[in-house]
């Protein structure tokens, strides 16, 4: 039988609501504007890639990263960087960023609590 209560709800995403994010043109935008969480983060010259990581994180799911996350974080972060310089060097830490922010919203756990 089927029920109302949220409690009882799937936690799975459908095939139509993974499709809409990833392909969702006006989310792009907005990961992509100059303005957003991500230019900002990769702008910050004051802070660690750590802390800003864990700030995305805190913004995404309101908790911390764990320390896996930020292991990998980090390492897609110097992966995207290695070898660049100068504008370069600034074009790759944006996009860096965009992209975790991009993977952080196509999370079960970002569209199913937050």
């Amino acid at each position: 039988s089927s029920s109302a209560c949220e409690c009882e709800r799937s936690q799975d995403a459908s095939l139509a609501q993974a499709l809409h994010l990833l392909n969702a043109k006006d989310l792009q935008e907005k990961i992509s504007s100059d303005k957003g969480r991500a230019a900002l983060l990769a702008a910050d010259t004051s802070r660690s890639d750590r802390a800003k990581i864990d700030e995305l994180y805190q913004r995404a799911y309101s908790r911390p990263a764990a320390s896996a996350e930020l292991f990998a974080a980090e390492a897609y972060l110097q992966r995207k960087l290695v070898g660049k310089a100068g504008a370069e060097l600034v074009t790759a830490r944006r996009q860096a960023f965009e992209d975790m922010v991009w993977a952080c919203v196509n999370t079960k756990e970002f569209l199913f609590n937050h």
